[in-house]
């Protein structure tokens, strides 16, 4: 059986921010994204990542940058596994922190890798400043000074929107439809009935837009829906069936490949 990793989470209120420290052994992360951006420091060890732009691995002392709903999946190289330090934060809040919320274009983080020692370690001082519970001011000065770099070297245009076409607003309607029926047992026709495409063009329009399959797309949906609900105080029991799971189980199984934690540890980090 698989180590489980050894992980701690906690909520950063005064951030604005998740925080994990971790180690991980004979542990694979199935491909996910997650409602924020992700900056994650290798402290040890060495993982492969899997992005729809290809595959890279990040060793000892790298920072890598995953930006908010970009899906991606991740294993170890080698039997050591890896340890990591991970802040997850919303982008606009670290823009607004830095002074550059006046800008209305959005922006994106320049990775995956960012090769930036200094970025690197403003990330491991706030992070072990945070997890250490130093002055509230200390901590303050860690965080800003960390957005201020990420904001003045590291964004970068995300792009302009493509136009929305068929298959584009096909695949929004889909979206919803899952999002709207996290708890039925839906078809890949009730799907496509709702998006007004055939099954087969669905399928590859939405894996080919949103980087999973829908199959996939509806796991994420109900995991991230559950940590709203443990979030908001209900208990596991009320989260995974209100979020589509048939059973406490199978929302425990479903949340550590993604998260790497359980439902159990999440509750006990946003709660304290």
């Amino acid at each position: 059986m698989p180590d489980a990793p050894d992980i701690t989470l906690w909520h950063a209120p005064e951030l604005q921010a998740e925080l994990l420290r971790g180690r991980f052994v004979d542990f694979s992360y199935d491909v996910h994204t997650h409602e924020t951006a992700c900056f994650a420091l290798l402290t040890e060890g060495a993982i492969r990542i899997r992005m729809r732009g290809g595959e890279f691995v990040a060793r000892a002392g790298d920072l890598y940058a995953i930006d908010a709903d970009e899906p991606h999946a991740g294993w170890p190289v080698d039997a050591g596994g890896w340890r990591q330090r991970t802040l997850y934060v919303d982008l606009q809040h670290l823009r607004r922190l830095a002074g550059d919320a006046h800008h209305a274009h959005p922006l994106r983080v320049a990775g995956p890798i960012v090769r930036d020692a200094e970025m690197a370690q403003r990330l491991y001082a706030m992070h072990r400043c945070s997890q250490d519970r130093g002055p509230a001011l200390l901590r303050d000065e860690a965080y800003l000074e960390f957005a201020s770099r990420l904001v003045q070297r590291h964004l970068v245009h995300a792009g302009t929107p493509e136009p929305v076409g068929r298959e584009q607003a096909a695949i929004g309607r889909a979206r919803d439809y899952l999002d709207q029926n996290l708890g039925d047992h839906v078809s890949l026709d009730d799907i496509a009935g709702a998006a007004g495409l055939p099954a087969f063009q669905l399928f590859r329009a939405f894996e080919r837009a949103v980087g999973m399959t829908p199959h996939g797309y509806q796991r994420q949906a109900r995991v991230r829906l559950a940590m709203q609900l443990i979030r908001t105080r209900h208990s596991l029991s009320e989260a995974s069936a209100l979020s589509g799971f048939a059973d406490q189980a199978h929302l425990t199984r479903w949340f550590r490949r993604f998260m790497g934690i359980t439902p159990g540890q999440y509750r006990l980090a946003v709660a304290a």
